[in-house]
Protein backbone atom coordinates (compact mmCIF):
# COMPACT_ATOMS: atom_id res chain seq x y z
CA UNK A 1 0.00 0.00 0.00
CA UNK A 2 1.28 3.51 -0.45
CA UNK A 3 0.61 6.91 0.23
CA UNK A 4 2.04 9.98 -1.33
CA UNK A 5 3.79 11.83 1.33
CA UNK A 6 5.43 15.02 -0.07
CA UNK A 7 5.22 13.81 -3.23
CA UNK A 8 6.99 10.68 -2.79
CA UNK A 9 4.78 6.89 -2.38
CA UNK A 10 5.39 5.78 1.25
CA UNK A 11 5.47 2.16 1.47
CA UNK A 12 4.03 0.94 4.84
CA UNK A 13 4.40 -2.67 6.17
CA UNK A 14 2.10 -4.95 7.99
CA UNK A 15 -0.38 -3.77 10.48
CA UNK A 16 0.17 -4.13 14.33
CA UNK A 17 -2.29 -6.52 14.41
CA UNK A 18 -0.88 -8.93 11.60
CA UNK A 19 2.51 -8.53 12.89
CA UNK A 20 1.25 -10.08 16.08
CA UNK A 21 -0.74 -12.83 14.00
CA UNK A 22 2.75 -13.14 11.97
CA UNK A 23 4.84 -13.77 15.03
CA UNK A 24 2.13 -16.47 17.31
CA UNK A 25 2.27 -18.26 13.82
CA UNK A 26 6.00 -18.42 13.90
CA UNK A 27 6.13 -19.53 17.32
CA UNK A 28 3.21 -22.55 16.97
CA UNK A 29 5.72 -23.37 13.86
CA UNK A 30 8.74 -23.88 16.31
CA UNK A 31 9.19 -27.23 18.01
CA UNK A 32 8.61 -27.89 21.76
CA UNK A 33 11.39 -27.46 23.93
CA UNK A 34 11.26 -29.15 27.16
CA UNK A 35 11.71 -26.43 30.45
CA UNK A 36 14.63 -23.96 30.07
CA UNK A 37 17.53 -24.09 32.25
CA UNK A 38 17.28 -21.15 34.81
CA UNK A 39 19.81 -19.37 35.37
CA UNK A 40 19.73 -18.22 39.60
CA UNK A 41 21.65 -15.74 39.73
CA UNK A 42 21.34 -12.75 42.49
CA UNK A 43 21.56 -9.32 42.03
CA UNK A 44 22.54 -6.58 44.92
CA UNK A 45 21.99 -3.03 44.10
CA UNK A 46 24.08 -1.04 46.77
CA UNK A 47 23.91 2.80 46.94
CA UNK A 48 26.44 4.00 49.30
CA UNK A 49 25.62 7.76 50.10
CA UNK A 50 23.76 9.38 47.34
CA UNK A 51 20.91 12.31 47.09
CA UNK A 52 18.41 9.79 47.32
CA UNK A 53 18.51 8.98 51.27
CA UNK A 54 20.98 6.21 50.88
CA UNK A 55 18.21 3.44 50.18
CA UNK A 56 18.23 0.29 52.30
CA UNK A 57 20.21 -0.13 55.09
CA UNK A 58 20.75 3.51 55.35
CA UNK A 59 17.96 5.19 56.61
CA UNK A 60 18.99 8.83 55.14
CA UNK A 61 19.27 9.87 58.45
CA UNK A 62 16.23 8.80 60.34
CA UNK A 63 16.40 7.31 63.81
CA UNK A 64 16.69 3.85 64.09
CA UNK A 65 12.80 3.18 64.74
CA UNK A 66 11.52 5.43 62.23
CA UNK A 67 10.47 4.46 58.72
CA UNK A 68 12.99 5.73 55.98
CA UNK A 69 10.25 8.47 53.60
CA UNK A 70 8.89 6.52 50.97
CA UNK A 71 11.24 7.09 47.55
CA UNK A 72 10.86 5.93 43.95
CA UNK A 73 13.09 2.91 45.03
CA UNK A 74 11.99 2.19 48.73
CA UNK A 75 8.88 2.15 50.46
CA UNK A 76 8.20 2.62 54.04
CA UNK A 77 8.35 -0.69 55.15
CA UNK A 78 11.80 -0.64 54.51
CA UNK A 79 12.82 1.75 57.47
CA UNK A 80 10.99 -0.62 59.47
CA UNK A 81 13.06 -4.03 58.20
CA UNK A 82 16.55 -2.36 58.02
CA UNK A 83 16.01 -1.55 61.50
CA UNK A 84 15.60 -5.37 62.43
CA UNK A 85 18.34 -6.22 60.40
CA UNK A 86 21.08 -3.74 62.35
CA UNK A 87 19.93 -5.20 65.54
CA UNK A 88 23.14 -6.66 66.90
CA UNK A 89 22.82 -9.29 69.67
CA UNK A 90 24.85 -8.58 72.50
CA UNK A 91 22.52 -8.64 75.29
CA UNK A 92 19.03 -8.85 76.95
CA UNK A 93 18.44 -5.39 76.05
CA UNK A 94 18.81 -6.33 72.59
CA UNK A 95 16.83 -9.09 72.24
CA UNK A 96 13.90 -7.15 73.69
CA UNK A 97 14.19 -4.24 71.26
CA UNK A 98 14.37 -6.74 68.73
CA UNK A 99 10.79 -8.50 69.35
CA UNK A 100 9.45 -4.82 69.55
CA UNK A 101 10.52 -4.07 65.86
CA UNK A 102 9.29 -7.49 64.61
CA UNK A 103 6.27 -6.63 66.61
CA UNK A 104 5.35 -3.43 65.66
CA UNK A 105 6.49 -4.53 61.66
CA UNK A 106 3.80 -7.34 62.08
CA UNK A 107 1.08 -5.14 63.79
CA UNK A 108 1.58 -2.84 60.69
CA UNK A 109 1.54 -5.02 58.08
CA UNK A 110 -1.75 -6.52 60.05
CA UNK A 111 -3.02 -3.02 59.76
CA UNK A 112 -2.68 -2.23 56.24
CA UNK A 113 -3.14 -5.96 54.72
CA UNK A 114 -6.91 -5.51 56.52
CA UNK A 115 -7.36 -2.29 55.09
CA UNK A 116 -6.10 -3.07 51.78
CA UNK A 117 -8.40 -6.94 51.70
CA UNK A 118 -11.62 -5.08 52.85
CA UNK A 119 -11.01 -2.34 49.93
CA UNK A 120 -10.77 -5.44 46.99
CA UNK A 121 -13.90 -6.92 48.88
CA UNK A 122 -15.64 -3.42 48.63
CA UNK A 123 -14.36 -2.62 44.97
CA UNK A 124 -15.29 -6.37 43.56
CA UNK A 125 -18.64 -6.47 45.13
CA UNK A 126 -19.56 -3.15 42.85
CA UNK A 127 -18.64 -5.28 39.74
CA UNK A 128 -22.01 -6.40 37.78
CA UNK A 129 -22.68 -10.11 37.61
CA UNK A 130 -25.65 -11.58 35.73
CA UNK A 131 -28.39 -9.98 36.03
CA UNK A 132 -30.45 -12.81 37.41
CA UNK A 133 -28.50 -12.56 40.45
CA UNK A 134 -28.88 -9.52 41.00
CA UNK A 135 -25.15 -9.11 41.91
CA UNK A 136 -24.78 -11.35 44.59
CA UNK A 137 -22.64 -13.43 42.84
CA UNK A 138 -20.07 -10.75 42.95
CA UNK A 139 -20.24 -10.15 46.34
CA UNK A 140 -19.59 -14.02 47.28
CA UNK A 141 -17.07 -14.12 44.58
CA UNK A 142 -15.38 -10.67 46.27
CA UNK A 143 -15.89 -12.61 49.71
CA UNK A 144 -13.65 -15.81 48.65
CA UNK A 145 -10.97 -13.22 47.03
CA UNK A 146 -10.39 -10.80 49.41
CA UNK A 147 -10.28 -13.82 52.33
CA UNK A 148 -7.10 -14.83 50.76
CA UNK A 149 -5.52 -11.44 51.94
CA UNK A 150 -7.57 -11.17 55.33
CA UNK A 151 -5.19 -14.73 56.50
CA UNK A 152 -1.84 -12.85 55.23
CA UNK A 153 -3.23 -10.17 57.43
CA UNK A 154 -3.66 -12.93 60.23
CA UNK A 155 -0.20 -14.45 59.73
CA UNK A 156 1.24 -10.90 60.03
CA UNK A 157 -0.93 -10.40 63.61
CA UNK A 158 0.59 -13.86 64.47
CA UNK A 159 4.34 -12.78 63.33
CA UNK A 160 3.90 -10.05 65.47
CA UNK A 161 2.56 -12.29 68.42
CA UNK A 162 5.47 -14.42 67.81
CA UNK A 163 7.90 -11.51 68.27
CA UNK A 164 6.10 -11.10 71.75
CA UNK A 165 6.09 -14.66 73.23
CA UNK A 166 9.93 -14.76 71.82
CA UNK A 167 10.76 -12.16 73.87
CA UNK A 168 8.45 -13.51 76.90
CA UNK A 169 10.53 -16.90 76.99
CA UNK A 170 13.78 -15.41 76.90
CA UNK A 171 12.71 -13.61 80.07
CA UNK A 172 11.56 -17.08 81.30
CA UNK A 173 14.43 -19.18 80.40
CA UNK A 174 17.21 -17.56 80.78
CA UNK A 175 16.70 -13.58 82.94
CA UNK A 176 14.83 -15.11 85.25
CA UNK A 177 16.78 -18.26 86.11
CA UNK A 178 19.78 -15.91 85.83
CA UNK A 179 18.23 -13.46 88.57
CA UNK A 180 17.54 -16.02 90.77
CA UNK A 181 20.73 -17.52 90.94
CA UNK A 182 21.72 -14.16 91.76
CA UNK A 183 19.59 -13.88 94.59
CA UNK A 184 20.65 -17.61 96.61
CA UNK A 185 24.34 -16.39 96.09
CA UNK A 186 24.06 -13.14 97.97
CA UNK A 187 21.65 -14.35 100.51
CA UNK A 188 18.30 -12.59 99.72
CA UNK A 189 14.75 -14.27 99.26
CA UNK A 190 12.80 -14.82 96.06
CA UNK A 191 9.71 -12.57 94.88
CA UNK A 192 6.65 -13.39 96.73
CA UNK A 193 4.49 -15.81 94.12
CA UNK A 194 0.79 -15.51 93.66
CA UNK A 195 -0.52 -17.65 96.12
CA UNK A 196 -4.61 -19.13 95.81
CA UNK A 197 -4.23 -20.37 99.26
CA UNK A 198 -6.57 -17.37 100.91
CA UNK A 199 -9.57 -18.30 98.93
Amino acid sequence: MTTPNNGAPRQTGPSSAQQVRNFANHQANQPFQGPQQVNKQRNFNVNFGGNDGGGRGNDGGNGAGQAAAAGPNNHKGDGMVSAIERIEFRGAKDIQDCAKAVNRLGRELHFILSMRAEEIQAVLSTHKGTWYTFGAQSRIRARLVAMHLKVSAEAAKALGVGALKMAHAFDRHFVKPEQEAKRKKNGQKGRKQFDMGDV
